[in-house]
C-alpha cells in the first residue's frame, strides 16, 4: 500500500483527525471553511514543523471560531 495512503488511514481514525474535523465543522457553521483553511495553510509555510492540527487550531483562534 502506499505510504502516504497508509498513514492516512492510520490518523484517520485518531482523535487528531477528529479534532479537525470539529474544527472544520466549527468554520463551516460560521460560513469561514475557506478563511480558516487558507489561514491554515499559511501558517504551515512559515511554520514547516507545525502539525495540521495545530495550524488548524491558531487559524481557528485567529477568526474567533
Amino acid at each position: 500500500m502506499n505510504p502516504v495512503r497508509e498513514a492516512f488511514l492510520k490518523e484517520y481514525k485518531s482523535d487528531t483527525m477528529f479534532e479537525i474535523v470539529q474544527i472544520l465543522d466549527r468554520a463551516e457553521q460560521f460560513g469561514l471553511t475557506t478563511e480558516v483553511v487558507v489561514t491554515a495553510l499559511k501558517e504551515m509555510k512559515e511554520h514547516p514543523n507545525s502539525t495540521p492540527l495545530l495550524s488548524l487550531q491558531i487559524a481557528a483562534n485567529d477568526w474567533d471560531i
